[in-house]
């Protein structure tokens, strides 16, 4: 009897092609695939992270570029001017929503403030034709408050600096030459939405600086941060006088008197995410607040220096 040992061959080795994977090599092949699967996820992750990260902190600091670039400009128009009793600039503690209700998230620095400035945008555009305002000096006013910037009493709320310019006619009429320039008007016009100027800010402070002349002939200087429930909780700047709380601004004996070189300015601004956030996060204390500013906002601050007459 003959065996056919090459057909025999042929059979096994095709047998054997036809196998598939072992359980274990499956295994294998899954948990490699859910590692690569995992680091891509990973890595997809901190990458959507970082673009987050750095989306929010351009837009906040976009905000503050916005602010600083209009109240700069303001302040360097500043118009003060000295021997009489008129008041020049006012800040007071404002009134209003200061925040959420149901949280210990109010406006740390609710102020309002009021001064004159030759600011550029006073024409509106239209100098020397027939729709010219005319005058150099406008009434400007800046109010921080939480509020809807769509509805009026709407529920879409939130931290808003205004800024209100009086035109020039209005300002010679009304507001020059008072020896209180705050309680003039209404700072509920300020607050309309004609006037938003920047959102998601928290917190906007004005730092002063004057300079004074000792009795050697040198030069002293002063700063003064207008803060509510502290000592400077409001600041009035007259003709030949500052008043902090009403009172004399404090000048070391024989110093002559103050005069304003210069203001700095902070901003605390709060990212898109936070403003979210502040509606499911429990916000019962200062210090909780302090800590959820500190995780979500950014501080930001410019000094200006004012010219002199």
């Amino acid at each position: 009897m003959k065996f056919n040992i090459t057909n025999t061959s042929k059979r096994s080795t095709h047998s054997r092609s036809l196998k598939g994977f072992t359980l274990i090599e499956l295994l294998i092949s899954m948990t490699i695939t859910l590692v690569i699967v995992g680091l891509l996820l990973g890595m997809t992750k901190m990458a959507v992270t970082a673009w987050r990260s750095a989306s929010a902190k351009t837009r906040s600091s976009n905000i503050a570029q916005e602010v600083f670039d209009t109240v700069g400009r303001d302040l360097e128009g500043l118009v003060i001017r000295s021997g009489n009793d008129f008041e020049w600039f006012s800040i007071e503690e404002g009134e209003g929503e200061l925040g959420p209700s149901g949280k210990s998230a109010d406006i740390p620095n609710p102020l309002q403030i009021t001064f004159f400035s030759a600011v550029t945008d006073r024409y509106n555009g239209q100098i020397n034709t027939d729709d010219d305002e005319g005058g150099d000096v406008s009434t400007i006013r800046y109010r921080l408050v939480y509020q809807d910037q769509i509805e009026e009493g709407g529920d879409e709320k939130v931290y808003a600096l205004y800024r209100e310019r009086i035109d020039p006619d209005e300002t010679f009429e009304t507001y020059l030459a008072g020896d209180d320039i705050g309680a003039i008007g209404s700072f509920n016009d300020t607050i309309e939405r004609a006037n938003f100027l920047a959102e998601n800010i928290v917190d906007f402070t004005l730092s002063f600086n004057f300079e004074y002349t000792k009795d050697d002939s040198s030069k002293g200087y002063l700063r003064q941060v207008i803060s509510p429930g502290g000592v400077g909780n409001d600041l009035s700047i007259k003709g030949d006088s500052v008043l902090v709380g009403g009172n004399e601004l404090d000048i070391p004996d024989g110093g002559s008197s103050p005069r304003l070189v210069g203001i700095d300015i902070s901003a605390l601004v709060i990212s898109d995410g936070g403003m979210n956030a502040l509606e499911t996060t429990s916000i019962d204390s200062d210090t909780a607040f302090s800590e959820f500013l500190n995780e979500h906002g950014t501080h930001y601050s410019k000094s200006v220096i004012i010219p002199q007459p």
